[in-house]
């Protein structure tokens, strides 16, 4: 593929093919992306690779039980990242803040259930992890792409998403972050 044929981190974003649903009370969400079982499993628990695709940076791997602090930038306050489940070296389920993330990892594809202290922020984590998801896409398809979190996803298409989410969800299209309620 050449620099031509490569597409955009917007185009890539909103062509990513990403199956999201509301399953007893949390958000599930399937994502074919590149790369192998074993890469998959580095980009979801080194904190060497989540700093360069994810909001989720812990102090630690999180590839053993026991606690552990994320934070999204360096500068923040520190969030619980306390690793709960292992399976193998596919399978992690840890806490981010409130909320718990379980990931599933298998040849390229990623699976993700967010289990949230509200339903209605799944439209919110949805766009998000979209973003997210996309940029790690883009990485392990060789690209030079760099991380896109926090208010940067706001210049790439994060408030579509989240609207498109809101819908798919059927809950309110809530505020976009700093707008009123």
């Amino acid at each position: 593929m050449t620099a031509e044929d490569t597409p955009d981190i917007d185009t890539r974003i909103r062509d990513l093919l990403v199956r999201a649903e509301i399953a007893d009370g949390s958000l599930v969400m399937e994502v074919d992306v590149a790369g192998s079982a074993e890469q998959l499993w580095r980009a979801i628990t080194d904190p060497e690779q989540l700093a360069r695709w994810s909001p989720v940076v812990p102090d630690r791997a999180l590839t053993s039980i026991g606690p552990a602090l994320s934070r999204e930038n360096p500068d923040e306050d520190p969030v619980a990242a306390d690793v709960l489940a292992l399976a193998a070296d596919h399978a992690v389920t840890h806490r981010w803040g409130d909320a718990t993330l379980g990931w599933v990892v298998d040849e390229g594809q990623v699976d993700l259930q967010v289990a949230l202290p509200e339903v209605e922020q799944a439209q919110y984590f949805a766009a998000g992890w979209h973003v997210c998801l996309a940029v790690l896409d883009a990485q392990l398809s060789g690209e030079d792409q760099a991380r896109i979190v926090g208010m940067e996803a706001m210049d790439h298409g994060w408030e579509e998403l989240r609207a498109l989410y809101a819908r798919e969800f059927g809950h309110p299209d809530g505020p976009a972050p700093g707008q009123d309620a």
